[in-house]
């Protein structure tokens, strides 16, 4: 069974379902979804749609809640589609209480600055959206009204995509393009530790990001295999920026050309002498990598056919009717 957050549980009472790492609802008039960012603190968007000054809103918007909200809830950005405030939670039990008296002080403050329930389709921009659903805003998740047409088509545009890859995906190209990846990857941890004489662990994540993106773009095949030779070659840069290193010290000190410089530095990663002089950083690089993979593991482990339909799954799970739409229906 699926692990689902407490407060999530918790917050069933108001309504509100959980999907993975999402928890959505509606609250006077406005698609509301929660995710976790630390402890028992949330980020809660709710979607709107406004073209104003982002800066204005804030303020407006910080104003309005000073007097209504409960202490832990706060503005913490407006963007076209959504106005996002961060609550924290104490005793689970007590979480439906804090989660009513915060939305009711959200949802009014929103209404005071001009920014009524968004009206129109996340995905197309068509008025009127017959439906609720969790959709990609930004880099998050979040509930918004669309249209069920809309969603299903691009879900279906999605599944075709998958089906090819899967059919026609290369992991020949693939390795190719992961490994042109790696290599731009490499470059800013390579500037920084030859310029800066400094190691930025948060850089090395680059490597694995960069080396997906490549395998991506020359269409390998997205399957366990493709994170398998991701993480691989990741582990290849630890070897290649001493080299990369050493060919640099060879043109900049001693004027050598690249090819030449390129051939010495290769000899001298063979001699057994020099690799274990080379030890101590190369086993600081290997665990600076080990933590830049790890920042990107849930990025490229997302990334196969299967994660990706399992997402896509989970998204149209969430696909539900309007309620403002069938209210104005009624009316």
């Amino acid at each position: 069974m699926a692990y689902v957050n407490p407060i999530f549980a918790a917050l069933s009472a108001c309504g509100f379902e959980s999907s993975g790492a999402v928890c959505f609802g509606v609250w006077n008039g406005y698609a509301v979804s929660l995710q976790l960012y630390s402890g028992k603190n949330f980020f809660v968007r709710t979607a709107i749609r406004t073209d104003q000054k982002v800066a204005a809103l804030r303020k407006g918007l910080q104003i309005s809640l000073k007097s209504k909200a409960p202490k832990g809830c706060a503005v913490n950005a407006v963007t076209a589609q959504a106005a996002v405030f961060t609550l924290a939670f104490g005793k689970t039990a007590e979480a439906p209480a804090r989660f009513s008296a915060a939305m009711d002080a959200i949802t009014a403050a929103l209404r005071e600055n001009g920014l009524p329930p968004a009206d129109t389709c996340a995905l197309t921009g068509a008025a009127r959206p017959d439906s609720l659903c969790l959709v990609r805003t930004g880099q998050f998740d979040s509930f918004q009204p669309v249209s069920a047409a809309a969603v299903r088509a691009l879900d279906e545009k999605n599944r075709e995509s998958l089906d090819q890859n899967e059919m026609n995906g290369s992991y020949a190209l693939g390795f190719v393009g992961a490994l042109l990846g790696m290599l731009v990857g490499l470059i800013p941890n390579l500037l920084t530790i030859i310029f800066a004489e400094r190691i930025f662990g948060i850089l090395f994540a680059l490597v694995p990001l960069a080396s997906m993106f490549g395998y991506k773009l020359m269409r390998g095949k997205m399957s366990k295999g493709s994170v398998a030779i991701v993480v691989a070659l990741s582990l290849l840069g630890v070897v290649l920026i001493p080299f990369f290193e050493l060919t640099y010290y060879f043109v900049h000190d001693y004027g050598a050309a690249f090819g030449e410089a390129l051939s010495t530095a290769g000899q001298l990663m063979l001699m057994p002498e020099v690799l274990s002089e080379l030890a101590a950083e190369m086993l600081q690089l290997l665990l600076f990598m080990a933590l830049g993979i790890w920042i990107a593991w849930r990025y490229i482990s997302g990334q196969t056919n299967r994660s990706l339909r399992l997402d896509s799954e989970r998204q149209m799970a969430t696909l539900r009717p309007n309620p403002a739409r069938e209210t104005h229906m009624e009316v």
